[in-house]
C-alpha cells in the first residue's frame, strides 16, 4: 500500500473514532478505552499516554478487570495512573490464558491450583511482550513475578469484597509465595549513565541550535536534578527567594514529595525568568500554567513531552557528531541529567545524607552509587587533603592545618567532613548521621551491624581482605569444633560463615553491600524527622 493510501486510511480512522466517541453516550467506565482526562484523574502530562485501554483483555474477563480498576483507581484512589498502566502491561496474559484454557468459563469461580501451575509453565516459555514479537526477549524473573503478582491482586480484591467473579478457593491457596521467583539483585551501578563533562560542554556551547524553550528546559534539568517529568511540569511560578538565595520549587511525583526545593544559581534564575517573559510576551496558550508548555499542535497547552526533549537532544548529538566512549553517536537519556546532578554534588563535597535529601531519594543506595562513580578520582584528592603532615623545602615533616591543605588543593571541607563522619570499622562503614541514635551501640553481639541487619551498614571492596581472612579463620574453628564434638558451636559459626561468604562473593562481583533491602533501610518513625 502506498504512503498516500496509508495516510488516507489513517485520517478516515481518526474521523471515525472522533465521531464514535462524540455520539457514545455511555459513562467512561463502561467503555473499553477510558479517557484519563474525562475521568478527571491526575496523570503525568509529560507523557502522551492519555487512555487506559482494556481491549487486549479477553472479552470474557474484560468487565471483571474494568470493575477492579473502577474501584481502586476511581472510587478509592488506591493506585496511580502509572501503576494502572504497569498492571495492564502484564495482567492480560493471565486472563487471556485462562480464557483459552477454559473457553466455557464466564468467571474465575472454579479456578484451581493446577491452573496457576499451568500459567506459570506458560509464562516461563513465552517471550516477554505477549503477541508483539518485535520485542522478543527471554522471560525474566521480574516479568514472571509481575505477571503473578498483578493477577493475584485482582483476584484477592474480588475475594475480599465478595464479588461473584472471584475464585471460590482462597487465593492464598491458589497462589503461594514460592510461585514468585527470586528477583535478580539490582546493581544500581550498572544503571548510572551520567552525562560526562565533555558531552555537556558541547551541549552548552550549542544550545542555540535548539528551540529557546527546549534549551532553557535542558539547563534547568541539569542544574536542578529534577526528573524530566517534573521539569516538564514545573509551575510557571517556580522560583522562591529566601534570605540565603534562590530556590527552585517543584513536585517530585515519583516519591509524592510536593513543593520540593533545591538551591539554584543566579544564572539559572535568569534562565527561568527568560522563559516566564517569553510565555507572557508571546501570549502562549497555557491553561495549566506550566513553565514549559507545548505550544503547537493538538497537545498545545499541555506540558512539554519527555519524548520531545530526548529527540531534540539526539538530533543535536547527530548534528555535532557527539560520540560515546565506544565511538557511537551519543544517546541522550533524560534521566542521565539527574545522574549527572548527583555525581556533581558528591564530587563537590556534599555529604551523602544531604545529597539524598536534596534529590528527594528514599534510600542512600543510589546516592552511594553516585559516590562510587568517581571513587578513584576522589580517593586521590582525599589522600592529598587528609594527610596532616607535609614536607617543607628541606624535606622535614611539619604539621599543617587540614583546612589550609583543603584550600590549597581546591577541595571543599564538607567533602572531607563527610568522610570523617562516615565511621570506618573493621567490617564496613557506618553511614548513619551522627545526629541519629544507633540502635545497636550498647549491644555486644559481634559484629552487631551484620547480626542486626543495620540499615546504615555499608561495605565496599576495600573490606574484601577482612572477610576473606575471617572466613578462613572461622572454617578453621569449625574443624576444631568438629574434632571436639561441639555441635552447637558449629551451627552458630556456620551461620556466620554463610553470611560472610555472601558478603565476600558480592564484593568479588564488585557490588556494594547494603545491610538490608531498600524498603527496610529507609528512615522510619522519629528518624524521618531527624534527617
Amino acid at each position: 500500500m502506498s504512503s498516500s493510501y496509508r495516510y488516507f486510511y489513517s485520517v478516515v480512522d481518526q474521523v471515525y473514532k472522533f465521531l464514535f466517541d462524540l455520539y457514545d453516550d455511555r459513562s467512561e467506565e463502561e467503555k473499553d478505552i477510558w479517557s484519563i482526562e474525562k475521568l478527571g484523574l491526575p496523570y503525568n502530562m509529560s507523557r502522551r499516554e492519555t487512555q487506559i485501554n482494556f481491549t487486549n483483555i479477553h472479552a470474557t474477563y474484560r468487565g471483571f478487570v474494568k470493575k477492579y480498576f473502577y474501584h481502586v483507581l476511581i472510587l478509592q484512589r488506591q493506585i496511580s495512573i502509572a501503576t494502572a498502566f504497569n498492571i495492564l502491561k502484564k495482567v492480560y496474559l493471565f486472563f487471556n490464558f485462562i480464557a483459552e484454557r477454559h473457553p466455557d468459563w464466564t468467571d474465575t469461580r472454579n479456578l484451581q491450583r493446577t491452573d496457576i501451575e499451568a500459567f506459570l509453565e506458560h509464562i516461563w516459555k513465552v517471550d516477554m511482550g505477549g503477541n508483539n514479537h518485535i520485542k522478543i526477549r527471554t522471560p525474566s524473573s521480574r516479568h514472571v513475578s509481575e505477571c503473578i503478582a498483578n493477577a493475584r491482586r485482582i483476584l484477592e480484591y474480588a475475594q475480599i469484597y465478595g464479588w461473584n467473579e472471584a475464585p471460590t478457593e482462597p487465593v492464598h491457596l491458589l497462589i503461594v509465595k514460592e510461585d514468585m521467583p527470586r528477583r535478580e539483585r539490582k546493581n544500581y551501578y550498572d544503571h548510572i549513565k551520567h552525562i560526562p563533562d565533555h558531552i555537556w560542554e558541547q551541549v552548552q556551547n550549542n544550545l542555540h541550535l535548539l528551540h529557546s524553550s527546549l534549551a532553557r528546559l535542558v539547563l534547568v534539568m541539569e542544574a536542578s536534578g529534577f526528573r524530566v517529568s517534573d521539569v516538564c511540569q514545573l509551575d510557571v511560578d517556580c522560583l522562591v527567594y529566601k534570605s540565603n538565595g534562590w530556590w527552585l520549587k517543584g513536585d517530585q511525583r515519583k516519591v509524592n514529595h510536593i513543593d520540593h526545593l533545591v538551591p539554584i544559581s543566579e544564572e539559572i534564575v535568569s534562565v527561568v525568568k527568560l522563559q516566564q517573559e517569553y510565555l507572557q510576551t508571546e501570549e502562549i496558550y497555557n491553561p495549566y500554567r506550566f513553565l514549559f508548555p507545548h505550544v503547537i499542535g493538538k497537545a498545545s497547552g499541555k506540558a512539554m513531552s519527555q519524548k520531545t526533549v530526548s529527540t531534540a537532544l539526539d538530533r543535536l548529538a547527530e548534528k555535532l557528531d557527539l560520540r560515546d566512549t565506544a565511538g557511537n553517536i551519543y544517546n541522550f537519556r533524560n534521566h542521565a541529567f539527574r545522574h549527572r546532578y548527583g555525581v556533581n554534588l558528591i564530587n563537590n563535597g556534599m555529604q551523602i545524607l544531604h545529597v539524598q535529601k536534596l534529590m528527594a531519594q528514599t534510600s542512600p543506595e543510589m546516592t552511594l552509587t553516585y559516590a562510587r562513580i568517581l571513587d578513584d578520582t576522589l580517593r586521590k584528592e582525599w589522600e592529598k587533603a587528609h594527610t596532616s603532615i607535609r614536607l617543607n623545602v628541606t624535606g622535614k615533616p611539619v604539621m599543617v592545618d587540614i583546612s589550609v591543605q583543603a584550600e590549597e588543593n581546591g577541595l571543599e571541607l564538607d567533602w572531607i567532613r563527610h568522610h570523617l563522619d562516615s565511621v570506618r570499622m573493621d567490617h564496613g562503614f557506618c553511614i548513619k548521621s551522627p545526629k541519629l541514635h544507633c540502635d545497636f551501640l550498647e549491644q555486644t553481639l559481634e559484629p552487631p551491624c551484620i547480626k542486626n541487619n543495620c540499615r546504615s551498614f555499608h561495605v565496599d571492596t576495600t573490606f574484601l581482605d577482612y572477610y576473606t581472612s575471617q572466613i578462613d579463620q572461622l572454617e578453621s574453628d569449625v574443624a576444631v569444633y568438629m574434632a571436639k564434638g561441639r555441635t552447637r558451636s558449629i551451627e552458630l559459626v556456620q551461620l556466620k560463615i554463610k553470611r560472610y561468604k555472601e558478603i565476600r562473593d558480592s564484593l568479588l562481583a564488585d557490588k556494594p553491600i547494603m545491610g538490608i533491602e531498600k524498603d527496610k533501610r529507609e528512615y522510619v518513625g522519629s528518624e524521618r524527622h531527624g534527617q
